[in-house]
């Protein structure tokens, strides 16, 4: 008997544990979606004309020099932040947009179908359409789609019914979350 509680204890202060730092070990990924979710068509998502396989020269060109850069090596990958928004490279390719609440600018950005920081999730749901998934990704909810023919998924982070992040990615380029 003392040995079943101690066993039980073990575990619960594992799993507290787990809590309290931030783990979310029965959170679904990104592509845990993928084959339930039915597709939309994504290929007109750009940022100031920035899309999906945009090459690094086209997002210079258009946004000028970065405030920060950051090389990742595995998987090797380059990420050029600007205030308000970053893109993430592969071999000189976009593969990554994210628009994130944290700067002024951010509001500036929107989708292809005029969704931006600050919107609500019922108007995304309306210009998106039906064919959504929806986790929680960080304590953030989220709803997404999916473009399976353009291979391309986003995602809108809500706090407070309120859109704080969007991010534009290419389906595949990693083991998505």
């Amino acid at each position: 008997m003392r040995r079943i509680l101690k066993i039980s204890t073990i575990i619960s202060t594992i799993i507290m544990f787990l809590i309290l730092i931030g783990c979310e070990p029965l959170a679904k990924g990104t592509m845990d979606f993928y084959e339930s979710t039915e597709s939309i068509d994504l290929s007109g998502e750009n940022i100031n004309s920035i899309s999906i396989n945009s090459n690094k020269n086209d997002v210079i060109n258009a946004f000028e020099n970065p405030t920060d850069v950051e090389v990742i090596e595995n998987p090797k990958s380059k990420y050029l932040s600007y205030d308000g928004i970053e893109f993430g490279f592969i071999e000189d390719r976009v593969i990554r947009l994210f628009i994130r609440r944290e700067h002024k600018n951010s509001k500036i950005y929107e989708t292809s179908k005029e969704i931006k920081i600050g919107d609500t999730k019922e108007k995304v749901i309306k210009e998106y359409g039906e064919n959504y998934y929806e986790r929680v990704q960080d304590g953030l909810d989220t709803v997404g789609y999916f473009d399976k023919d353009n291979m391309i998924n986003v995602e809108f982070g809500f706090y407070k019914n309120k859109v704080i992040a969007v991010i534009i990615q290419k389906i595949g380029w990693r083991e998505d979350n």
